[in-house]
């Protein structure tokens, strides 16, 4: 075999492999894009207080309720809640404190508002609730604004019926929730890090 034919052997198995390799790599991204977004979630511990995101239809207020009634604190953060979950919180919530905010416009906000909070109150950890495709983002926002400080906070997935990480796509609910979450994610990348836009 001449040298020439060697080198184009190997020109067309590379391409080849590149033909493949890139597809493959795609359609893993795709396929796990749920899996990714959802995995930063943790388990509940005890904490100075349970933060409830807004933009709830009522499934975080009642991951929130759930924590809080085993126990894990006694105190709820809610932000931007909507009528019904503040009145379920004031009434189904004795012994609880209860407080609000309705200042932050994006999750960014709500992770600077929250540590503000902590600072001015001493609480030094606290549970976040929000839905599963909304976790990696959350880690984002909450990391960088938590970073350099002795604030600690785990965030806790809901678990609604709409969710699949492994079949996401399969529901119009979280695949238009997925598409979002990747689209914002890196928006914040580049404008909270970066400084674009």
């Amino acid at each position: 075999m001449s040298k020439h034919t060697s080198t184009w052997h190997t020109s067309v198995w590379l391409w080849l492999a590149w033909l493949v390799f890139w597809p493959g790599l795609a359609f893993l991204g795709f396929v796990s894009a749920g899996a990714v977004l959802a995995y930063p979630a943790g388990a509940p511990s005890h904490v100075d207080a349970v933060v409830v995101l807004g933009g709830d239809g009522g499934q975080r207020y009642a991951r929130a309720l759930e924590v809080v009634m085993d126990g894990y604190s006694k105190r709820l953060l809610l932000i931007n809640p909507n009528e019904p979950v503040v009145k379920a919180a004031l009434s189904q919530l004795r012994g609880v404190q209860v407080q609000f905010d309705n200042s932050p416009h994006n999750s960014w906000e709500e992770a600077k508002a929250v540590r503000t909070r902590m600072l001015a109150n001493g609480w030094k950890s606290v549970l976040v609730v929000s839905d599963p495709p909304h976790m990696l983002r959350l880690k984002y926002a909450f990391g960088s604004n938590f970073w350099g400080s002795d604030l600690s906070y785990t965030l806790i997935a809901t678990n609604p019926s709409w969710w699949s990480a492994q079949g996401w796509w399969q529901n119009k609910i979280a695949k238009d929730f997925v598409i979002s979450e990747v689209q914002k994610l890196g928006y914040y990348v580049l404008h909270y890090r970066f400084g674009l836009w």
